[in-house]
């Protein structure tokens, strides 16, 4: 497990690092300050990418990753599946039950800031905490990130992960708490699963089947018996 931890941390130490610094930016600036700053940053190129990127927090892109990977390796796949089952109900108690009424920047800024909308995205107005893409999102990337065990991968994976939570303050639809908050829950929860669970995923790889010099150990075992 600690090899594995060591192969992924291009992906866990680096958000910490940013996830460090959206903390101090949370703490010294006031609650809207990171949404009117993405704002006044729109422009057609941002607007065009981050409002279909953003589907990458999608509970349709989570199921079609995880049928995916259900289909190449089945393991990996079913448990993606229960993370992301897990990551709606958590959703669901937060959003319709515990903070069912937070607004989002649409209703929070309403008569103080005219926010520019990008065209085509429906933007709400309630059920802002936490993100629920960037639940999804992290949960997905930092899963994978143990799957693959690779560190250009885990690199690739945190940049999508980050550039899907970032898209939901871009378009309005979250403010930064929120975000942070559901990119450290999908973190935890994937990250539980996978070390509950590692024995499991990883069992095909830890002796399933002997080696040739464990085949051949076994023969000489089986001939010192006999003699």
């Amino acid at each position: 497990m600690i090899n594995r931890l060591r192969n992924t941390s291009t992906f866990f130490i680096p958000y910490l690092i940013l996830f460090g610094i959206a903390l101090i930016f949370f703490f010294y600036q006031s609650h809207g300050d990171f949404v009117l700053w993405l704002n006044d940053l729109h422009n057609p190129i941002w607007n065009f990418f981050f409002k279909y990127w953003t589907h990458t927090g999608s509970v349709f892109f989570y199921a079609a990753v995880a049928i995916f990977f259900i289909v190449v390796r089945r393991r990996f796949g079913i448990m993606l599946s229960i993370i992301g089952v897990t990551i709606a109900a958590i959703s669901f108690l937060f959003k319709q039950v515990l903070f069912n009424t937070s607004p989002r920047p649409r209703i929070y800024f309403e008569g103080q800031k005219l926010l520019d909308f990008v065209d085509g995205v429906n933007v709400l107005s309630f059920h802002s905490f936490p993100s629920g893409h960037s639940m999804a999102v992290f949960a997905m990337a930092s899963f994978l990130a143990f799957m693959f065990q690779n560190r250009q991968h885990s690199w690739l994976l945190l940049i999508g992960a980050s550039l899907t939570a970032v898209s939901r303050v871009y378009l309005s639809q979250h403010f930064l708490i929120d975000i942070m908050a559901g990119s450290l829950i999908g973190l935890i929860v994937s990250t539980s699963f996978y070390m509950a669970f590692e024995k499991y995923l990883n069992r095909e790889k830890t002796g399933a089947f002997n080696t040739p010099d464990e085949d051949l150990e076994e023969l000489d075992l089986e001939n010192e018996d006999v003699n």
